[in-house]
Parts: structure tokens; sequence; C-alpha cells
């Protein structure tokens, strides 16, 4: 079959998994393209709904939705409605048709065949070297984090994009090789390093439904793969088993609950992970953590209903990793600072293993073979560590972790071990690294399908477990008009930003006519201008940048941008201003340009903080001790903001002011601010509004569930993103040494 073809004036590239149209190239699940390719080699013909499931997902048991869900992703891309029937038909109870030209590229084409990624990104005037995107790092905040079969890349059908090794070299090429390495032997210095070389070999898609599934682990054995499978609400899910040989999946836990990491004792008998759940009586903090344990080996035959091992009301904690039969190490919060514990199942109790005075510890592995520790913090210099610890909390080693010179200045490592080698893996969304024990980070040569991240590497070391990530949300105006029945107005959604990956970020500009938005439509995240009938992109941030919000100033003129954890100024006409702020900075939430001002939160030494910069001197003040997951502000306004128990308040001169009517009305979705009025949407999907002056507060209308955040207002428009799909999925790289 080639790999490249033409459908009417869209020119399909399976090995980069691509349709392109005048310039314009969409990535799509390689899944979709099977079932277009499939449409393609029987072009005109009627394919039936079972056909079309046995061609693209064999011996796979999958809802006739997913087949739905892949044609509406390729309708979508070939410039239709999921309800046009224009080049892909339905026939209804009998299947679909291509209705369309198809000319293949052993066959020839009048029109050359278009290098997507180049002529693209130089339509852009984006850089040629940039390459492909990332998921962002799993945060403390988001669900801690990482069932499509794995016959996902059939070898016979489509060679791996994973591969990257050089193959078929000549025989004159090695002995030269050879030549050229017994002199360097003997003329350079040697330093001892391990010098395992790793090959990503084929990949396999092992999970296959419309849920997401995170957190994939290997059972001691590597017999079984574990995972979190997640349905709605999002933070709901049930643990599994999936059989790395027959496949067969079996559920773990007999209820649903709000489940965290796991890990399965060495002996493969005991399974313990951290349950979630609101606190009946909060004290420090609204969500309360359990420590669970089931018996694996039951639960393999009927799901079982976990045991409390520990409740912690007061604390937070999460990843818990079997040290040995009786003893379990784990990261808990009080304050505001990790610690590493070794939690003793017997008498339980538990004692610190390791902590840091001025810092904080970003992540750990264990490896039961070595029988030793690998921890990750930032220290007070700012610096990023890696400390390999004995089992008992014995500092064998202290090093900072050297990236290269092309990651991201704040990325955070979050170690795995890599057995029968010296080394570690992590990933940052867009590649693969490994990392020696004394903090040499090298990245390797495997390039990453669409965002994946979280490799867990299975006993063996030959086979590599990722979460790979799809989301797709698009920028909406959200409109409502008044009414005397508020509870029975209806918000409605009106999409302008659209494409196969995702819009969000949208902020007006003021005094004009532009929207500036973040958009990943080209591999990369960018900051984007639509209005005035263009849509044009005018960053050229590297590759694997991740954007997490921007904000204009009062002119219009230039956008204050929180990418990488770093704030740039970036002007209509000219080239971006970084700051050199020192610390990380995890939100923007409102900018002064006139006094140069930025409120935002930021993180020192590891730990967050709630604050005002001066980006004319770079310096930084505390504005309170809460911890603030969302604040705004108009330019005349209070600053509001709304603190870890979902409670708003309002910044005073002398003390911060509680806004009680508001108790109950947060939700993830965010909040905005225009004068002295505050917007919300509830967790009952409702848009509200309240005066800080008059203490009026109203029920504006119902709006759709689909909505994510929002991201600004102007005269009372609000700006949205809207989710699409949202798709998470474990899948396997396999791994020659």
């Amino acid at each position: 079959m080639s790999k490249q073809y033409w459908v009417g004036e869209f020119f399909v590239d399976l090995s980069r998994n691509q349709i392109s149209q005048h310039y314009q190239s969409q990535t799509l699940p390689p899944k979709a393209l099977l079932v277009l390719t499939h449409l393609a080699e029987n072009r005109g013909k009627v394919i039936s709904y079972d056909e079309l499931l046995d061609a693209v997902w064999p011996n796979s048991v999958v809802t006739p939705n997913t087949l739905q869900r892949s044609i509406a992703q390729l309708r979508k891309a070939l410039g239709e409605d999921s309800r046009a029937q224009g080049i892909i038909k339905t026939h209804s109870k009998q299947g679909y048709s291509l209705e369309c030209d198809v000319s293949w590229s052993d066959q020839g084409r009048p029109d050359a065949v278009l290098n997507t990624d180049h002529d693209l990104r130089d339509s852009l005037g984006e850089n040629v070297g940039s390459h492909n995107e990332e998921l962002a790092e799993e945060e403390d905040s988001q669900i801690d984090d990482g069932v499509n079969t794995p016959d996902e890349y059939n070898s016979s059908q489509s060679e791996s994009r994973l591969s990257r090794g050089i193959k078929n070299s000549t025989k004159n090429y090695w002995i030269l090789a050879a030549v050229i390495t017994l002199v360097l032997l003997f003329v350079l210095p040697q330093e001892p390093r391990d010098n395992t070389q790793l090959h990503f070999n084929d990949l396999r898609y092992l999970t296959a439904t419309d849920d997401k599934e995170y957190g994939g682990s290997y059972s001691p054995d590597g017999q079984f793969i574990l995972f979190r499978r997640y349905y709605n609400p999002a933070c709901i899910n049930n643990i599994w088993a999936k059989n790395a040989t027959t496949f067969e999946e079996v559920v773990l836990t007999k209820e649903r609950g709000t489940y965290g990491s796991h890990s399965l004792s060495a002996d493969g008998s005991n399974l313990v992970f951290i349950k979630q759940e609101d606190c009946t009586k909060p004290v420090t903090q609204k969500t309360c953590y359990k420590l669970m344990s089931l018996d694996f080996k039951q639960a393999l035959l009927h799901p079982q209903t976990p045991r409390e091992l520990l409740h912690c009301q007061n604390s937070a904690i999460k990843k818990p990793v079997w040290l040995d039969g009786q003893h379990i190490a784990m990261m808990q919060k009080e304050e505001h600072n990790w610690r590493l514990i070794r939690f003793s199942v017997d008498t339980q109790s538990s004692t610190t293993l390791y902590e840091i005075e001025d810092g904080n510890i970003i992540s750990f592995d264990y490896s039961v073979e070595r029988e030793m520790l690998a921890v990750t913090s930032r220290k007070n210099d700012g610096a990023q560590y890696i400390e390999i610890l004995t089992a008992d909390g014995e500092v064998k080693s202290s090093h900072k972790i050297r990236l290269p010179a092309d990651v991201r200045r704040y990325l955070s490592v979050n170690p795995n071990f890599f057995p029968h080698t010296d080394k570690l893996i992590f990933g940052d969304g867009s590649s693969l690294y490994t990392m020696t024990y004394d903090g040499d980070v090298h990245r390797e040569d495997f390039q990453l399908i669409d965002s994946a991240g979280g490799p867990t590497v299975s006993p063996d070391g030959r086979r590599i477990l990722l979460i790979n990530g799809r989301y797709d949300s698009d920028v909406a105006r959200l409109s409502f008009s008044d009414s005397q029945q508020p509870h029975k107005n209806k918000a409605e959604l009106s999409v302008f930003e659209r494409s196969i990956s995702h819009e969000d970020n949208a902020n007006f500009q003021p005094g004009g006519s532009l929207v500036a938005f973040v958009s990943r439509r080209t591999g990369n995240e960018q900051v984007w201008l639509t209005g005035e009938g263009r849509t044009q992109v005018i960053s050229q941030f590297p590759k694997g940048s991740f954007i997490r919000n921007l904000r204009w100033d009062p002119s219009g003129t230039s956008l204050l941008v929180l990418a990488n954890q770093e704030l740039h100024q970036m002007f209509l006409h000219s080239d971006p201003v970084p700051f050199n702020f020192p610390y990380p900075i995890d939100y923007l939430f409102h900018w002064d340009s006139g006094n140069q001002l930025v409120i935002a939160n930021i993180r020192v030494n590891g730990i967050t903080e709630f604050v005002e910069i001066d980006l004319s001197s770079l310096e930084y003040k505390v504005i309170n001790g809460k911890r603030v997951n969302w604040a705004a502000k108009s330019p005349q306004g209070p600053l509001i903001f709304i603190d870890h128990f979902g409670r708003f308040w309002q910044k005073g001169a002398v003390e911060d002011k509680l806004i009680e009517p508001l108790t109950g009305q947060g939700s993830s979705k965010r909040f905005l601010v225009e004068n002295s009025r505050i917007y919300g949407i509830n967790k009952q999907d409702q848009l509200w509004s309240y005066d800080l002056d008059s203490g009026e507060f109203d029920i504006l209308a119902d709006v759709p569930t689909e909505i994510d955040y929002m991201e600004d207002i102007n005269d009372g428009e609000i700006l949205v993103s809207v989710v699409v799909s949202a798709k998470k999925e474990v899948v396997e790289v396999s791994v020659t040494h």
C-alpha cells in the first residue's frame, strides 16, 4: 500500500499522519487515516461498518462510536461538518463510501507532492527547523498523572514512525568506522561512562475506548499492564489490568472513585494506590487523601473493594511505591513542602526518608533491582538536582541536573529507573531523555507520536509504556440574552477558530478588532491573531514549547506571553522581548503594562507563591500567604482571587475580604472580572454574575457542559475555550540495547 495518495484536492501522507490542502496541514490519529485509506482503496463502494471495524481494529472489541468518531475526525479535516455527505457519504444501516477521485503517489500526479512541514512553516514565517508538539507536564493541581489495540500499527500496513535507526549500511562504512574507533581509543583520553544505546522499534496501542487512560505501569513479572480508566466526570476512574500476552482486560476496583497513582508489591500480591475525596470537615485542605490496598490476584478474578491503610485529612500524599513487603515510600505535603516518607503497613507509622529545608522534592522512583531511590528536587539556588538514596534514605550521591541547551529552562524531571542500565528515563511530551546518576541528560533519537509522556520501563528493559494524548479544543464566543426566567435561558456558543488540534487562551485586543489565541495547529504551540479577514501566526517559540496564557496591554499593541514558565513581551511588528525573571512562573493573572506590574503564581525553591512582579526591577513581593488557584482584575477594579477551598476573596488594603455570596459558585472553568462585576460558571453549568458594588447576584443562563475555560470578556461578550475531544491512551514501544 502506498504511503501517500490524493483524495480530491487533499494530500494524504500516512508516514506523517497528515492531510494537507493548499499549504495547510492537519495531523490525524493513525486509526482515522486507516479508515480513510480503506475507503480510498474501495472508492465508490459501500463499505459496511463491520468490514471497516475488522480492517482497522482487527482482533479487537470496539464500539461503533469509535468508528463514528474517526469518520467525524476525517470529515472535519476534509472541510465538512458532521452532517456533510460530500466526500465521505453515509449509507443508512449499511456503511460508508468515499465519493471522490483517488490517485496514489506511485501513479503520479501533475501537481508536485507537498512537503507539508517545510512549506507550511515557510508560509507562516516560522523556523523550518521546528518540529512536533509536547504534552504539558503534569502538575500537582492536575489528576496525578498518564484501550486501542496492540495491533494499532500492523507491520504489513505501515512502517512505524518511531523507528529512527540507520539500516543497511555498507560493509566499507563499518570497516572505516572500526578503524576510526581503534584510533580514538588509543589517542583520546577516556572517561568511564555507560555506552548503552537505545533503539526504539515498533509501537502498539494498548487501550481502545472512548474513555481516557492514564498511569500505565507493569507488574513486577511483566505479565500485566496496569492503568486507570477515567469516565465522566473527568476525575472518576477505575483501576484496570491488561494481560500483556492475551490482551484480556479486567477491572480491579469494584467501585469507581477518584484514584491516583498505584504500585504493586514485588511478589505481585498487593496493590496500593491513593484515593481522593472531599473532606467531611475540612480544616487545612478541601481534599482528603487515603492510602488504599487490595489483593491483586483476587482482583484478577473478581473486582475488589479496597481496604484503607491510611487516612490523611491535613496533608496530601501521592505516588506510593512498595519498597519491600511491609514498607511503602511516598511523597507527603503538609504546608508547602513535599517530603519523602516510608510508611510501615505493620505498625501504621511513618518515618522521613528525605526532605529539603530550602527547596522542594519534585518526584522520585525506586529500583527493586538495585534497592535504591532516585529523587529529583529544586533547591534554593534555583537548580534542579538528582539524588541517589539507599532504601533507608542514606544519600549516596547528589548532582545538579544538566539539561541539553535546547530544552526548556524549567522542565521538571520525573525520573524512572531503566532496568539493567545505569540510567534513568523521562520525557517532556515531545522527546524522551535518559539521564545518568550524576545528572547528565541525553536526548534519545526517538520522535514521540502526538503528545506523549510518562515513560515507564518494563522489568526486562525491553518495553516502554507511554501515555499518548490527543486534545482538541476550539475558541468560541459565548452569547446570552436577558430573560425574566434565567434558569430557562440557554447560552449559545459560536466557534470562530478551530482545527483538529487545540485552540485556547483567546483574548480581545483592547480598542481593536483582533483576537489573540494559542494554537498547536502547526504541531507546535504558537501565538496567533485572527480578525480583519485573516488569521496568522506571530510567534516562533521553539519545539516543545508550552504556552500557559497571555494578556494584552491596554493600547493593544503588544502581548505579554507566558511560555515555558517565562514571560515574553511580544509586539505586533517587532521581535519579542524576554524578561529574565529568576523564578518559574506558573500562571499570569494580570498585567499592568503602564506600571510594568504583573500578578502571578510563581515557584520559589519549588514552593508556589501568589505575588506581584515588578518587571522593571525583576523583583517580586508576596501578596498574601494563601494558596491561590485563580485570580483576575480589571484595570480599575479590585483584585479577586479564589483559594484552594474554592472560596472567593477580594484583596483589601489591610486584610482580604471573603465574598460570602459566592461560596459554592466556583469551578475549574475559572472566572472573569469586568469593572466591578464578576462572571463565573458554577459546577451546575450555570453562568452567573455578581456586582461588587451592589452585592447583586444573578444566574444569567445555562451553558454547554463542553466549555473548558472562561478566557476573556469585553462589554459583556465572553470568550471561552470549548472541548471537542480529549483522549488519553496507553501505548507501548519496544526497545533494543
